[in-house]
């Protein structure tokens, strides 16, 4: 049940139904989940060690505001750790007997990706975008980085509140999906965790750092 809990306020987060900076309503949580406050607060103890969540002693918990220092630290470890995820998920595509059903979830969520680039749908794009490299560590099959990323992946997607792409950022975000996906299909490990270290050490991190620049 706690984890049950754990999950469901995290994706309420993500979802940006609490949003970063704003108070946990817990009575009205607790209500709306049908749970009493322990569980609750154990659920939120859980998500402040993953950094969504800020304790605050005798007045509750508040969404954590992801600051551009943080930002800063977190891209370099994404990328390292989508390097590892791309490796290994190139290596297994190599002992795969059905290579086709492998990919075909990522031939999927890339789909997803360029039909919302053209259609200018930032949140759908952001959705696929999010799917397609939690995606890329998860047939990697590695359980342990599965997990580590999942919650960095989770304070980087934060940041889509701090973040609107601007064309170019945009364009070179696509850009840099199509030689990913590309060197996957090819089954190259190197390339494809170079790409996707690349990806986010750059292209991700001038996006969101141009962002909030923008934002003074």
């Amino acid at each position: 049940m706690h984890q049950e809990i754990t999950c469901e306020i995290r994706e309420m987060i993500l979802a940006g139904q609490l949003r970063p900076g704003s108070k946990v309503p817990e009575k009205e949580l607790a209500e709306q989940l049908e749970i009493s406050r322990t569980p609750l607060r154990e659920a939120l103890k859980a998500l402040s060690v993953e950094g969504l969540v800020t304790l605050m002693p005798n007045r509750g918990a508040s969404v954590s505001v992801v600051t551009r220092q943080q930002l800063e630290e977190l891209l370099p470890v994404m990328g390292v750790l989508e390097e590892l995820g791309g490796a290994l998920l190139c290596a297994r595509l190599a002992a795969a007997e059905d290579r086709a059903a492998m990919l075909a979830p990522l031939e999927a969520l890339h789909a997803e990706i360029l039909a919302g680039y053209a259609a200018c749908d930032e949140p759908r794009y952001r959705k696929a975008n999010k799917g397609f490299h939690e995606a890329v560590i998860a047939q990697g099959g590695n359980g342990e980085l599965l997990e580590i990323y999942r919650i960095a992946l989770a304070r980087m997607h934060m940041s889509r509140f701090l973040a609107e792409k601007t064309a170019e950022d945009w364009a070179q975000a696509v850009a840099d999906h199509e030689g990913i996906i590309a060197a996957i299909r090819a089954g190259d490990g190197p390339l494809t965790g170079r790409l996707l270290r690349h990806h986010a050490e750059h292209t991700a991190r001038r996006a969101v750092l141009n962002a909030l620049d923008r934002q003074g």
